[in-house]
This record gives structure tokens, sequence and C-alpha cells, in this order.
């Protein structure tokens, strides 16, 4: 599954420079991300709740996580507004579909440039209690020249990847 995150990170570099409405074309379809600004005055890109896996709903719910369907059209990747349940809390903004990664990128690659930057891969803590990878900024880290990854995970997939 870490591969599979690692492609994804690794496709930035087949982006549209288009500095508006940046685009990704994923094996899974086209994804439209948005720029920012830092707190610096740096422009970077963000591409959130990129599907990972298949929501771990139905039939799916407990079990390893399945590739992501296909989809149609461009996926919108320029916002969060679902994070995994957490234990003693409740929020609108919860859901057992949240197999999400969050891809933030300092500089976008042209075809007469491709630019390699480190990537950075981040699993926010909480014990599966509190937290969300919605509340994380990423502008240290790209004001730094570095591509950031924010990854979202439910407890039966961390305990099946770590046993």
């Amino acid at each position: 599954m870490s591969t599979k995150i690692v492609l994804i990170v690794l496709i930035l570099s087949h982006f549209d420079n288009s500095l508006a409405d940046p685009l990704i074309k994923l094996p899974n379809g086209l994804i439209q991300g948005r720029q920012g600004i830092t707190f610096h005055n740096t422009t970077f890109y963000a591409f959130e709740k990129i599907p990972y896996a298949a929501p771990p709903v139905g039939e799916l719910r407990f079990q390893a996580p399945k590739p992501p369907q296909n989809w149609e059209g461009t996926l919108n990747a320029t916002h969060l507004d679902v994070s995994c349940h957490q234990e003693g809390t409740v929020g609108d903004y919860e859901s057992e579909d949240c197999l999400y990664i969050n891809v933030f990128t300092p500089q976008l690659p042209s075809e007469d440039d491709n630019v390699s930057l480190p990537v950075m891969f981040f699993i926010h803590g909480g014990a599966f209690k509190v937290g969300s990878s919605m509340n994380l900024a990423s502008d240290l880290i790209t004001d730094n020249g570095v591509i950031l990854g924010f990854y979202q995970l439910k407890m039966k997939q961390f305990q099946e990847t770590t046993v």
C-alpha cells in the first residue's frame, strides 16, 4: 500500500502547469487541485482528499483496503472535508469513507523542467482517539521546497499493515 502512495506522490511530476487550477492525471483519473500561499508568501499547490483505497463501507467494512475505483471526469481535490471516526467524538465531518491522502507541493514541473523535490510523508498521531489530517498545515514544509503527503488510516488497516 505504501508503494501506491509513493506512486501518487511521484506522479506529481505529470502536472498540467496551469497556475489557477492545477490538474494531475493519476492512474484512476484526473484530479484538480488548488493554489495557495504560505504565511511567508510562498506559492504552493494542494491536492486533498485523493482516494488511495475503496471506501471501507458495506461489505468492505473491517476488511483490508482494496484499490480505489476509477472515476469519470475530474475529481475535485481542492479541499478535505472528511476525517475518520475517532473514539468518543461525533462530528458532521467524520465518516467511514476517509481513506485519502493530501499532497502539498511548492512547485509544479513543466514539460521543459522536470523538477525533483524531496518528499516527506506524515501519518498524524492520536492513538485513533484524537486528531486528523484536516487540521495540519503544510506551510513550513512547502516553504522549504519539500513535497508533503498527509495520510489518514483506520484502526483495522493499521493493524493489518503493522503485523
